[in-house]
C-alpha cells in the first residue's frame, strides 16, 4: 500500500501530524480512500478515522496551517483542506439512538467498535501511515468478490440512515453487483418510503455521484437498481443510454451528470417540474435543466435544423448547443452519428450571430427616443431571426 496515492507528500505529512508518536497508531485512513487505494485508483476525498477527540484534532491542525472547517464537529467529524485533498476526519465513536436521519454519539478508542457502525464492509477497511491494513469485517475478500454487504443486520443499518438504500444502490451498480437477494429486496421496499425524511441536498448528491460512476450504464441490466432510481428520482428513460454509449464510443464525449440527468429525465410530460420541486439543484443547474426542457418542448412546433442551431447558438453560445444537440441526438434516431457530426462541426466553425442594428441606427432614419423604439427593435431583432438571422436594412 505504501505506493499508492495514499502516502503522497500531502497525505503523509498530515498523517504523520496526527500519528506524532511511532509506538501507537492514532489515526488511520478509511473507507473509500482506502478501497480505490486497493484498486489502484485515485481521489481527492481523504477520510481518516482518529483516537483524538474533534476539539483535539482542530486544535492540531490549525498549529499545523491547516484551512479547518468543524461544521459537523457535532458528529464528531473535523474537515481539512490541503492544496490537492479534503480531508474528513472522525473520532472513534459508536452511533447511539440514530432515526434514519441523525443520531447521537458516543466516542471510543476501539477500533472494532468504529467499524461496525459503518454501512458496508467494503468502507471499514483501515490502513494506518505505514501501510498496514486492519480488515477487521472482511472488507477486502467482499471486495474482490464484488460484493456490496452490509455491516451486520441490513434492516438497521438501513434504519440508522435511510440513505443507505441509495449507498446500496449506488455501489452494486459500480461494482456491477446485481441485487437478487430476496431479504435485500424485501428491507428496501419496506424502508423505502422513509427516504422522504431524507434532506433534498443528500438525495440529490448521492444521483450526482450515482451518474458519475464509469459503471452507470450497467443499470439497463440491473433490474433492481434501475426500478429504485425511477421510484426516487422519477428518472425513467434508460433505453436512451444506448445512444449515450455512441456519443462516449465514436465521439468520446463522456457525458458529465448534468447531461446525462436531463436525458433520462426530460420528456413530454411534468417530471421534471416535480424532480426541480423535490431535490435541491444550484440556480447554474436548474438552469441548465429548464433550458434542456424550454427547447425540447418548442421542438414538437418546429424541426430541429441549422436554423434551430443559429438560434441556440445565439441566445445561449456554444456550450449549451452542443449539450442539446447530445441531448436531441439521444432522443431522435433519424438523426444518426454522421448527421451529429455535421451539426457539431458547424457549431464548432459558427460565430455567434449579431444584431446589426442599435438604437442610435433607428434614431438616425427618424425614430425617437422612447417606448416605440425599443418595441421597434424588439420587433426586428424577432424578424431577424425568423429570417434565419438576415434583415435588409435598406428596408427600415
Amino acid at each position: 500500500m505504501k505506493s499508492t496515492f495514499l502516502f503522497s507528500k500531502e497525505n503523509k505529512k498530515l498523517i504523520s501530524v496526527l500519528n506524532p508518536s511511532n509506538q501507537k497508531i492514532q489515526t488511520q485512513f478509511v473507507g473509500g480512500c482506502v478501497r480505490k487505494a486497493i484498486e489502484g485508483e485515485t481521489t481527492r476525498d481523504i477520510d481518516l478515522a482518529t483516537n483524538y477527540k474533534p476539539e483535539e484534532v482542530r486544535s492540531i491542525l490549525l498549529k499545523n496551517n491547516y484551512k479547518v472547517l468543524d461544521s459537523a464537529i457535532k458528529y464528531g467529524s473535523i474537515t481539512a483542506i490541503s492544496k490537492n485533498y479534503k480531508y474528513e476526519i472522525t473520532s472513534l465513536r459508536k452511533d447511539i439512538n440514530p432515526d434514519g436521519r441523525h443520531t447521537q454519539i458516543k466516542f471510543t478508542n476501539n477500533w472494532l467498535e468504529d467499524s461496525l457502525r459503518r454501512d458496508f464492509t467494503i468502507n471499514a477497511i483501515y490502513c494506518d501511515k505505514f501501510g498496514k491494513i486492519f480488515d477487521p469485517v472482511n472488507g477486502i475478500k467482499d471486495l474482490k468478490n464484488k460484493k456490496i454487504k452490509f455491516i451486520g443486520s441490513p434492516d438497521l443499518r438501513i434504519k440508522e440512515d435511510y440513505l443507505r438504500i441509495i449507498r446500496f444502490i449506488r455501489f452494486s451498480l459500480a461494482y456491477n453487483h446485481n441485487i437478487k437477494d430476496q431479504n435485500i429486496i424485501k428491507i428496501i421496499n419496506k424502508n423505502i418510503k422513509f427516504l422522504k425524511l431524507i434532506s433534498q441536498e443528500r438525495l440529490f448528491l448521492e444521483l450526482k455521484k450515482i451518474l458519475e460512476i464509469k459503471n452507470f450504464f450497467n443499470i439497463t441490466k440491473h433490474i433492481y437498481s434501475k426500478k429504485i432510481i425511477n421510484k426516487v428520482y422519477k428518472l425513467r428513460f434508460f433505453d436512451r443510454l444506448n445512444r449515450v454509449e455512441i456519443l462516449n464510443k465514436k465521439l468520446r464525449l463522456n457525458l458529465g451528470y448534468l447531461q446525462l440527468l436531463s436525458i433520462l429525465l426530460i420528456g413530454n410530460d411534468k417530471k421534471i417540474i416535480h424532480f426541480l420541486r423535490e431535490f435541491r439543484l444550484s440556480k447554474k443547474e436548474k438552469k441548465y435543466l429548464n433550458f434542456i426542457y424550454k427547447e425540447f418542448k418548442l421542438l414538437n412546433k418546429n424541426p430541429y435544423n441549422y436554423q434551430t442551431i443559429k438560434r441556440h447558438i445565439y441566445f445561449y453560445k456554444k456550450d449549451l448547443t452542443l449539450d442539446f444537440l447530445n441531448f436531441i441526438f439521444c432522443l431522435k434516431k433519424e438523426i444518426n452519428i454522421n448527421t451529429l457530426k455535421k451539426y457539431r462541426l458547424f457549431i464548432q466553425r459558427s460565430k455567434v450571430p449579431r444584431f446589426p442594428i442599435s438604437g442610435n441606427f433607428l434614431i438616425e432614419k427618424g425614430f425617437k427616443q422612447g417606448i416605440k423604439l425599443g418595441r421597434k427593435l424588439d420587433s426586428l431583432r424577432s424578424s431577424w431571426i425568423k429570417n434565419n438571422f438576415k434583415l435588409n436594412l435598406n428596408n427600415i
